[in-house]
């Protein structure tokens, strides 16, 4: 996939809102074990991809 970080970053908080919804549906232990793993997995690329942002910005302003 060619995506920018800000495209990334967007998907994922897109598909963190839908996770969100997801459990707090009715589900088993399972599916909740497995959404609340997704759900934190989704919360460290986006901080990952949101210090890619900050990093490339801070390097565009002390070249610039």
């Amino acid at each position: 996939m060619d995506l920018t970080l800000k495209e990334h970053l967007r998907r994922l908080e897109d598909r963190l809102e839908i996770l969100n919804r997801q459990i707090m549906e009715n589900r088993s232990l399972d599916e909740r074990n497995r959404l609340e793993a997704e759900i934190r997995a989704a919360n460290l690329a986006i901080a990952h991809y949101k210090a890619a942002l900050e990093l490339e910005r801070s390097l565009h302003t002390s070249i610039g």
